[in-house]
């Protein structure tokens, strides 16, 4: 049986500038994530973590079409309404093992 939760996190209207702050340390925030992870797994097994590597380069993508995004809305003049929730799926934890196999062979 397969549970699934949510949380929301962001909700609300924001300035420009509100919108821009909480968006870029959210992206930020993950990239370093990504970043510490990748550099522990460099120190443990002598190579990155291509997960990791490949995620950082999508979370650049996004902040700069934030950014695009946020200077389109700033331009003509508007406000944002902004909403993000969190879905979480329970995983038995053989199967999270087993996928996590097959990704590193």
């Amino acid at each position: 049986m397969t549970m699934h939760k949510n949380i929301t996190l962001i909700k609300g209207d924001f300035e420009i500038e509100e919108a821009k702050d909480i968006l870029r340390n959210l992206i930020d925030f993950k990239i370093k994530f990504h970043q510490i992870k990748s550099f522990n797994s460099e120190l443990k097994i002598g190579e990155k973590d291509a997960r990791s590597q490949a995620r950082i380069i999508e979370l650049k993508a996004s902040m700069q079409k934030m950014l695009s995004i946020m200077e389109e809305a700033e331009a003509n003049g508007y406000n944002l309404k902004m909403e993000a929730k969190i879905d979480i799926e329970f995983q038995h934890q053989e199967t999270n093992i087993l996928n996590q196999e097959v990704v590193s062979h």
